[in-house]
């Protein structure tokens, strides 16, 4: 079977094989302007809790130099539904589309050990190109990181564990709707479909969740924001607790201009304070073990619904 899989799938391999080449190529010689930048701007006296004058410039300065890069490398978050969309559904669906599943079901090797071994074969080689792709990119991305944290979506979904366990998903997400389908085109719209839906509904219902977020209160003329938290939620509030509206924030601020008296110190005098709900940049891994065990688990009931199916569908 391991020959087998290999002869099906050599093209996929290659060309996944050939991305990574050019994606490492590409990070090296990005990552060289980034890293000179950042020792020459001496960025690392400006992190917490450096009280270094003109920091607020010379970090916005920094990271506008290389938003476009920080943006490109975002879009690896991407990588994972290729895998679905390319290796896992065309997987069965193009052994129905050419009759081929017929063979291989009349042979000494049971539809069981078929697919399950082309499944095991196929996540293997996606996790270890993925594990691959996951470390160069958290190189990479190390000084942004550095300054603003690892938690928000942008670091933590194309960092860390959660790439590969992303991908296997996608996998057999893809292999379930070949088999259900039978037709390439439509499995890998379905494929489409399911991954994004699972991956939005985990990032903004269940992964805020996976630890209870912390609070902290601060008078309303402050940020309130530290370095690398991942801030949930940002809130205006009154002395009695109650939530400030953009419009009653407005009329406060025009009625200290009209009294000639400072905006902020009057919202002080209000007693209003800022209510933020964060992450905290330590639980990172936490967090990474627990989403990528989460996709583990919903990759392997899938292929355990596939194997299920495979077994009833007639030959």
């Amino acid at each position: 079977m391991a020959w087998v899989t290999w002869r099906q799938h050599r093209p996929q391999f290659v060309v996944a094989a050939g991305m990574f080449a050019a994606l490492l190529v590409v990070a090296v010689a990005t990552h060289l302007p980034i890293r000179a930048a950042y020792h020459r701007d001496a960025l690392a006296g400006c992190l917490p809790p450096s009280e270094r004058s003109g920091c607020d410039l010379i970090v916005r300065h920094f990271e506008t130099e290389f938003d476009s890069w920080v943006a490109a490398v975002r879009g690896l978050a991407a990588l994972p539904i290729l895998v679905g969309l390319f290796v896992g559904a065309p997987l069965l669906a193009r052994e129905f589309e050419q009759g081929t599943h017929r063979f291989a079901w009349t042979q000494a090797v049971t539809r069981r050990r078929w697919l399950l071994s082309k499944t095991v074969y196929l996540a293997v080689g996606t996790v270890g190109l993925s594990i691959l792709v996951s470390a160069a990119t958290m190189w990479w991305r190390r000084p942004f990181d550095t300054l603003e944290g690892r938690m928000s979506p942008s670091g933590f979904d194309v960092e860390g564990l959660v790439v590969p366990a992303y991908a296997v998903f996608a996998l057999a997400v893809g292999l379930l709707a070949g088999l259900v389908l039978r037709r390439t085109v439509a499995a890998m719209s379905l494929t489409l479909v399911a991954f994004v839906a699972t991956r939005v509904v985990v990032l903004e219902f269940l992964r805020p969740r996976f630890l209870p977020p912390l609070h902290r209160s601060v008078v309303a003329t402050e940020s309130g924001r530290h370095a690398g938290e991942w801030v949930l939620s940002d809130t205006l509030v009154d002395a009695g607790g109650r939530q400030i509206t953009a419009v009653r924030e407005d009329l406060a601020i025009l009625h200290a201009q009209q009294a000639g008296i400072d905006p902020h110190e009057y919202l002080v005098t209000l007693g209003w304070r800022r209510t933020i709900s964060y992450q905290p940049p330590g639980r990172f891994w936490t967090f990474q073990a627990l989403e990528a065990g989460l996709f583990v688990a919903l990759a392997l009931l899938v292929v355990a619904v596939a194997v299920w199916y495979v077994r009833r569908t007639p030959p």
